[in-house]
């Protein structure tokens, strides 16, 4: 092999690995926030990539000799990487979910906030609760574990074969719905506590219709429900914590 053949190989064996993990990175927790920079996103690509090179390298396909393989190629590589990604991505968003429950049954639901992490509008309690998880994401080292993951994908997805597309659409359907059930998890004191206030000012509105309720026991609703949520929000980012490694676990065995 000469000179010329051996670099223009290690070059696309190079970028194939850049494919997938820049498609991952642009989307994964802490790392492809709206308030990270797309070339600090960009950098940090391009060193792991030099980092993880020399493990994979050999496992890379030979550069395919027609440009409608190639693109084949690099288009698979980009769908594993974003695949991963936003699987991590769909489970944070619990938080969000979780967090506009949360502001619904305390009373706060038109308090609304720009997100820094999703560059959009949202209710304060989301606000708080996603940019808590991505800092103790990074506090307890699953940032570490995530990438962990992120480099066992080419033991689940080999490189230079196409994913079947099916199963990824079969265990992203599982990570959504996994991702509301926690929303709800996260939440089952406030859909409780909710529940009762919504029942007693009903029942007070029937029993003294002169009374406005609502003015009554707005203060109240609100002075119990920042109580209940500094009560449970440690347990609740805990389980969230717990459920994200979860998810990662079948990437790092």
């Amino acid at each position: 092999m000469s000179i010329t053949d051996f670099l223009t190989s290690s070059v696309f064996q190079f970028f194939i690995v850049f494919a997938r993990l820049g498609g991952a990175i642009a989307y994964l927790p802490g790392f492809g926030e709206s308030y990270v920079t797309m070339r600090a996103r960009l950098a940090f690509a391009l060193l792991m990539t030099l980092a993880l090179f020399p493990m994979v390298g050999g496992t890379m396909p030979a550069l395919p000799s027609q440009p409608a393989q190639l693109g084949l190629l690099v288009l698979g590589e980009v769908t594993i990487g974003v695949f991963f990604g936003l699987m991590c991505r769909v489970i944070l968003m619990a938080t969000l979910a979780a967090g506009m429950i949360i502001a619904l049954q305390i009373g706060i639901a038109n308090a609304l906030s720009s997100d820094p992490t999703t560059a959009q509008q949202g209710a304060v309690t989301g606000n708080f609760l996603i940019a808590a998880a991505v800092v103790l994401i990074f506090a307890t080292g699953l940032d570490h574990a995530t990438l962990r993951a992120l480099v066992g994908t080419y033991g689940v997805f080999p490189p230079g074969e196409l994913p079947n597309l099916a199963d990824m659409a079969n265990l992203f359907t599982r990570v959504v719905a996994d991702s509301f059930t926690l929303a709800l998890q996260m939440t089952a004191p406030f859909i409780v506590y909710g529940l009762v206030v919504q029942v007693g000012m009903g029942l007070l509105a029937r029993l003294m219709p002169t009374l406005q309720v609502f003015f009554v026991i707005m203060p109240l609703q609100l002075l119990v429900g920042f109580g209940l949520m500094a009560v449970t929000v440690s347990a609740a980012l805990i389980w969230l914590l717990d459920v994200y490694q979860d998810h990662l676990t079948p990437f790092v065995e």
